[in-house]
């Protein structure tokens, strides 16, 4: 199977050009998953792939993410359901832990599959995540908060009772920031009243000093730990705080100093865990500073896409991407 790894495995076969998914799977939904180890361990990402149904009707099928060996993964799929005496079709997404399935959303439209292959994608963010079938002139959306499985994992496919399932062009993605359009007037950082928050060590005070002065060029607002935020006789706390609730993104400014700094790890630590939990509202970007390594990053921040401030026409890239948000 080289880079395939399928449960159960006698419910795949893996061709060049081609997933054939078929007979029967595991417990009550006769469920059988299989997932691409090639990419390794995704923690935020897309999974696409054409699929087509073998069965006249909406047997279920979807896209997996974030899933382990043991049965634990987030779904999105098709299954059947009867209403009244009318055979449809439904798209939901769960989650299997440890092979126990919890519906979290159902779309509330049936969907209308045809004989032939409808591209599915299934993208996921921190706790986000959205569903996608394109059928002919048909598109179909469902998302949701799905904190349930914060942890890295695998992408790749899954079918219920039994279906079988035809899949090509299956496609695995890694992604650092949210597929997600940028925040409206009705999202609680609508109003933000920063756009980033810079989170750094006193020993890289100069350098971030500068990158604050090319974002404040820029129309960027910044929150930075100065005088200018923090007056004397100030609750410092009380500052970071209003200044983290304010701000749509944070920036944890990477260097050899920053991992010897407690203080800076709550600072960013905490927008981690809202992301990990399904809030999405703010993100923590990672910015290398000049003579940063990788093994510099923390380890929370590795699977995330990051900015250089030394690669000027990566971070002129950087700069545009939070004018445009």
């Amino acid at each position: 199977m080289n880079d395939w790894h399928p449960s159960p495995s006698a419910g795949w076969t893996a061709l060049p050009a081609l997933l054939t998914g078929h007979g029967g799977g595991i417990g009550t939904y006769d469920a059988s998953y299989i997932v691409d180890l090639a990419p390794g361990q995704v923690l935020n990402g897309r999974v696409t792939a054409d699929i087509r149904l073998t069965e006249s009707w909406g047997t279920g099928a979807g896209l997996v993410c974030r899933a382990d060996r043991d049965w634990t993964f987030v779904a999105f799929y098709t299954t059947p359901q009867i209403q009244g005496e009318t055979r449809t079709t439904a798209a939901r997404i769960g989650v299997f832990r440890e092979g126990a399935l919890t519906t979290v959303a159902q779309l509330p439209e049936p969907v209308v599959l045809s004989q032939g292959y409808h591209r599915f994608s299934l993208e996921f963010f921190s706790g986000t995540v959205r569903g996608e079938i394109r059928t002919g002139e048909n598109r179909y959306e469902l998302q949701a908060n799905v904190p349930h499985v914060p942890f890295p994992g695998y992408a790749g496919l899954v079918r219920l009772y039994g279906a079988g399932v035809l899949a090509r062009g299956v496609t695995v993605e890694r992604t650092a920031l949210p597929f997600a359009t940028p925040p409206t007037a009705g999202d609680d950082t609508g109003d933000a009243a920063y756009d980033v928050f810079l989170c750094h060590a006193k020993e890289d005070a100069a350098e971030v000093e500068d990158i604050a002065a090319a974002l404040k060029s820029r129309g960027i607002r910044y929150w930075l730990d100065s005088d200018d935020q923090i007056n004397f006789g100030d609750f410092v706390t009380q500052k970071i705080e209003e200044g983290l609730q304010a701000s749509r993104f944070v920036l944890p400014c990477i260097s050899k100093n920053l991992r010897r700094r407690g203080w800076t790890r709550n600072e960013y630590g905490a927008i981690l865990n809202a992301e990990f939990s399904g809030d999405s509202s703010r993100i923590a970007i990672p910015v290398m500073l000049t003579g940063a390594e990788d093994s510099d990053i923390p380890l929370l921040l590795r699977d995330k896409r990051r900015a250089s401030h030394a690669n000027k026409v990566e971070f002129e890239e950087f700069i545009r991407f939070l004018q445009s948000h």
